[in-house]
């Protein structure tokens, strides 16, 4: 079996210095990256992003070009007009493809110029963004949750004809496909017809996320981590947290993440004002600074109405903190109740977080077994071998 020597990440997320403001797929070719270096295996990121840059972070070289229609007035412009017209829309769709034959013939040019090979490239599902791949290369898409399914399963409204178009053409052409849990494996396979997928679960550095056992834990705090959006659930979370404080008076609720315009939405609905300054926004915060913060939560809540699979639900776990987490099946998948979490409909999240509040066994018991969870089946090093035995039966 051939060894991996080059690995090319094509994305359009990749946290690193320039670009610290993104989402979980962000962060996971980060790790990805980082760790595959840790191996001995050089890493090339090729970032469709905001800005133009060239860095390199933890062994990663970074090559970022800019939005190719935010760098193309015209190509914007007949891209918005094309898609408000139905009898536009072949063109809109030729649009989008134009603008992954841009993508791949920078790809080409690039590494052309700097002399490089690869033996497999990976990219993401959402934007369809495979077509950019140059067709030499052998490549894998992960299923980190397309627009395609978004819209589909998660209720996301607007979203642009084209990127669902581009996703359908790249899952058409691609043989090698990982999907993250059992459910994004499901609803992968029925909505793009995909054939033999591989499932390997994403993983968290479970010595980075670990418990603190000198932090000093807010009493009858509920911590929410993530953004703070009606689809993760946090108007079902505030909801519920004014009804915990009617059994809880001294209950807090704590939000880590961006809080968009939830602080206001608190302002103009409710009228209390113990309950209204019992609720805080941190705003996006480090890795170092969540595990700070993690651990002073006494309970964390997991509200989405729909995940493909959640790294923040791993990295509570891993803290040791108990979750009550909302009754979809992406969280089930992880979460036996009453084991390592609770499970709760949009109804009674206050009740189980009481349950939480006033029974210490349980919370030490459930608490535990997460951590044990974590680090059994769901640590990074478990995720990357995977990983690279399936880059090597692919090339």
């Amino acid at each position: 079996m051939k060894e991996i020597k080059n690995v090319l990440i094509v994305t359009r997320e990749y946290k690193c210095s320039r670009n610290p403001k993104v989402g979980g797929t962000g962060v996971f070719y980060k790790n990805l990256g980082a760790e595959l270096v840790k191996r001995g295996i050089a890493v090339h990121v090729f970032l469709i992003s905001k800005y133009t840059f060239d860095i390199e972070e933890e062994g990663v070289k970074i090559h970022s070009v800019k939005d190719i229609f935010k760098a193309n007035p015209l190509l914007e412009l007949l891209r918005s007009f094309t898609g408000k017209v139905k009898a536009l829309e072949q063109i809109h769709f030729k649009t989008y493809l134009s603008e992954k034959k841009i993508i791949s013939d920078k790809i080409s040019t690039w590494i052309k110029k700097n002399h490089l090979h690869f033996d497999i490239a990976e990219t993401h599902d959402f934007d369809g963004l495979a077509l950019s791949i140059p067709k030499e290369i052998p490549y894998v898409i992960r299923c980190h949750g397309s627009w395609s399914v978004l819209e589909k399963y998660f209720g996301y409204k607007k979203v642009h004809k084209g990127r669902v178009f581009c996703e359908k053409a790249a899952f058409k052409n691609a043989e090698n496909i990982i999907t993250i849990s059992k459910y994004n494996e499901t609803i992968n396979k029925s909505l793009f017809a995909i054939k033999e997928p591989k499932l390997i679960y994403n993983g968290i550095d479970e010595k980075f996320y670990r418990p603190d056992e000198n932090a000093e834990i807010i009493s009858k705090s509920v911590f929410f981590l993530g953004n703070v959006s009606f689809e993760k659930g946090a108007e079902t979370l505030i909801k519920a947290f004014i009804k915990l404080k009617g059994i809880h008076p001294e209950a807090s609720l704590h939000f880590i993440g961006n809080p968009n315009h939830y602080p206001a939405y608190i302002a103009e609905n409710i009228q209390d004002m113990e309950t209204r300054n019992a609720i805080h926004f941190y705003g996006n915060k480090s890795g170092a600074e969540i595990v700070q913060l993690i651990n002073q939560a006494e309970v964390v809540c997991f509200s989405s109405k729909g995940e493909n699979f959640s790294l923040s639900l791993l990295e509570v776990m891993a803290i040791q903190k108990p979750v009550v987490c909302s009754a979809i099946d992406s969280f089930k998948e992880i979460i036996q109740e009453p084991v390592n979490g609770l499970i709760a409909g949009e109804e009674n999240f206050h009740e189980k977080i009481s349950l939480i509040f006033e029974d210490d066994h349980l919370r030490n018991r459930i608490s535990l077994n997460a951590r044990k969870l974590v680090e059994s089946k769901f640590g990074i090093d478990k995720m990357v071998d995977e990983t690279v035995r399936y880059y090597e039966e692919i090339i």
